[in-house]
C-alpha cells in the first residue's frame, strides 16, 4: 500500500493542471456584482420561452430561460406559477453569457417554490453567474440557479461554465445556498446533473454545497462536482455535494446517492464544517433516514481553517444516520481530516482510496456479495445490486487525466420514477373520482397535498378514489410489489 501511495503522489504532480485546463477561466468575484441581472434585462416573454396548452414549457434561448425566473417568481408583470405537474424543458444548449455578463437570479423562493420538473434533455448550460457577496447587501431568500424546490425535479443537465459565489447571509440567518438549488424540499428530485464552474461562499455565515444546499425529506443522485481549480469553497461552513442533507417530521428519509466531488477546497482560517459529501447529515429520529450512499470525494488541496468538523466524505454524521459504501482520498486535507469529521450513527463498508489507475481502496470492501479493493468495481456493484438499477448510473475507470471514475453514460437522460415511467400510466388525470394506475403491481399508494402531508393510503389496489379530496395537485407515491417506488402528479378537480 506505502508503494501504492509514493506511485499516486507521482501521478498527481505530474496530472495536476491537466484537468484544471478543461475548465474555462472564471472571472474572480471581486466585480460581479457590476453585472446586471437578468431579470432587468428580459421584461417580456421572448420567443424562447414557449408555453402549450397544457402549460409546459419548452425553452430554446438564453432569454427563454431567464424569463423563467420572473414567471416563477412574479417578477415583470407575471402572476407566480409554481408549474406543479408540468414539465419545463431545455431544447438545445443555452449560453448565458452571449457576449455580455449577466446574473441569475434564483428560480423559485420559499415563499413560491418551483414544484414541477424542469428536464435540462441532457443539454448544457454556459455562463451561468450566481452572485450575492456584498456586505451592505444581505438578501431573505435561499441562493441557487433554483431558490426552492417543493416536490419538484430538477434532472439531467451540465453546467460547463460561470461563477457561483455567495458571502450574504449574515448574522446566522435560516438561509442556504447551492449552485443548482438553495433548497430542495418535499420529495424533490435533483437527478443527472454536473457542476463544472468556480463555487463557493465569500463571506457572511453562508451555509453552502456545490450541488445543493439544503436537502430535506428529498433525493439528489447521479450528480457531481467537478471543478478543480477552486480557490474557495466554504468560508464557514460547506459540502461538496450537499451541506445539510435533513430528514425531519418522519416525511421521507434525505438521500444522497451515487455522487462524487473532486474539487479544491481552501477554506478560511474562520471556517468551522466542511463535508466532502455532506457537510451534516441528520435526522430527527421520527421515522426517517438522513443516507450518504456509493459516493466518493477526491479533495484536491485545502480543508485548513479551525473546523469543528472536517470529513473527506462526511463533516458530521449524526445520531441515526446512514453512510455506506463511501470512499475519500484524505491526504490533502490539512490537520489529517479522516472520512468523518464526527461519526455518531452508522458507517459501513466506506474506506479511503488511493487515485492511481484503478482507484485502489486500502481495505476489501463488501458490496453485497462482491468483495474487491477496487473502488470502480465497488460502485458498479452496489447499482448492479438495487432493487431499480437503471435509475443509477453506471461508472467506468479514467486513467488520464481524472484518475478517477466517471460516470459510463456521460449526461444521458435518467428516467423519471426509477426509470421505469414508460411503463406507468395514472389516469384520468385530472380526475374527480377514481384514479387507476396500470404498469405497475401497487402494494401501497400514499396521496400527499401540496403542503406535504399525507390525506390517504391504500394497499393491495391499482384504485384511489379522491372524490373526497378539494380541489388540486396531489403527489402521488406508488410503491409497487417489487419495492420499487413511483412518484405522479394528479389534479384533482
Amino acid at each position: 500500500m506505502k508503494n501504492i501511495r509514493l506511485i499516486a503522489l507521482a501521478a498527481f504532480m505530474m496530472l495536476g493542471t491537466r484537468m484544471q485546463a478543461q475548465n474555462k477561466v472564471d472571472p474572480w468575484p471581486h466585480y460581479i456584482e457590476e453585472y446586471p441581472l437578468w431579470i432587468d434585462s428580459v421584461t417580456v416573454q421572448p420567443n424562447g420561452f414557449v408555453m402549450d396548452a397544457n402549460g409546459n414549457v419548452e425553452i430554446s434561448t438564453p432569454e427563454g430561460l431567464a424569463w423563467l425566473i420572473s414567471a416563477a417568481n412574479g417578477m415583470n408583470g407575471c402572476e407566480p406559477d409554481n408549474f406543479d405537474g408540468r414539465t419545463v424543458r431545455l431544447t438545445c444548449d443555452i449560453d448565458l453569457d452571449a457576449g455580455a455578463h449577466r446574473r441569475f437570479s434564483p428560480i423559485g423562493s420559499r415563499e413560491h417554490p418551483f414544484m414541477g420538473t424542469f428536464d435540462g434533455g441532457g443539454h448544457t448550460i454556459d455562463g451561468l453567474y450566481v452572485a450575492y457577496n456584498s456586505p451592505e447587501y444581505d438578501p431573505a431568500f435561499d441562493i441557487g440557479m433554483f431558490g426552492c424546490l417543493k416536490h419538484g425535479t430538477v434532472k439531467d443537465f451540465v453546467v460547463n461554465s460561470g461563477l457561483f459565489v455567495t458571502g450574504h447571509h449574515l448574522n446566522g440567518s435560516e438561509f442556504f445556498d447551492g449552485c443548482l438549488v438553495g433548497v430542495s424540499d418535499s420529495l424533490s428530485v435533483v437527478d443527472g446533473c454536473i457542476v463544472k464552474i468556480r463555487a463557493g461562499s465569500a463571506g457572511g455565515d453562508d451555509q453552502c454545497g456545490s450541488i445543493v444546499g439544503l436537502n430535506r425529506n428529498s433525493v439528489v443522485r447521479n450528480c457531481a462536482y467537478c471543478y478543480a481549480d477552486n480557490d474557495y469553497l466554504v468560508s464557514r461552513n460547506g459540502g461538496g455535494i450537499v451541506y445539510h442533507n435533513l430528514s425531519e417530521g418522519g416525511y421521507a428519509d434525505a438521500e444522497v446517492v451515487n455522487c462524487f466531488f473532486y474539487g479544491s477546497v481552501r477554506g478560511s482560517y474562520s471556517a468551522q464544517s466542511f463535508g466532502g459529501i455532506v457537510c451534516f447529515n441528520e435526522s430527527d429520529s421520527q421515522g426517517g433516514k438522513a443516507v450518504v450512499k456509493n459516493c466518493f470525494t477526491e479533495v484536491l488541496s485545502g480543508l485548513n481553517g479551525f473546523m469543528e468538523y472536517k470529513g473527506s466524505v462526511v463533516g458530521c454524521n449524526m445520531k441515526g444516520c446512514v453512510v455506506e459504501n463511501c470512499y475519500g482520498h484524505i491526504w490533502n486535507n490539512y490537520g489529517q481530516a479522516g472520512l468523518f469529521g464526527d461519526n455518531q450513527g452508522l458507517a459501513m463498508e466506506c474506506a479511503e482510496f488511493v487515485p492511481t489507475g484503478p482507484c485502489q481502496l486500502e481495505t476489501n470492501v463488501m458490496v453485497g456479495s462482491t468483495s474487491t479493493d477496487i473502488m470502480v468495481d465497488a460502485l458498479n456493484a452496489w447499482v448492479d445490486m438495487q432493487e431499480s438499477p437503471s435509475i443509477y448510473k453506471h461508472w467506468k475507470p479514467v486513467y488520464e487525466p481524472y484518475y478517477i471514475p466517471m460516470f459510463e453514460d456521460g449526461i444521458e437522460a435518467v428516467g423519471e420514477n426509477n426509470g421505469t415511467a414508460f411503463l406507468l400510466s395514472v389516469y384520468p388525470n385530472p380526475a374527480s373520482g377514481v384514479v387507476r394506475i396500470e404498469g405497475v403491481e401497487a402494494d401501497e399508494v400514499q396521496v400527499y397535498n401540496a403542503l406535504g402531508q399525507m390525506v390517504k393510503t391504500v394497499r393491495g389496489t391499482n384504485e384511489v378514489d379522491v372524490a373526497d379530496l378539494a380541489d388540486g395537485v396531489y403527489l402521488v407515491r406508488i410503491r409497487d410489489k417489487e419495492g420499487r417506488i413511483f412518484l405522479e402528479k394528479v389534479m384533482v378537480r
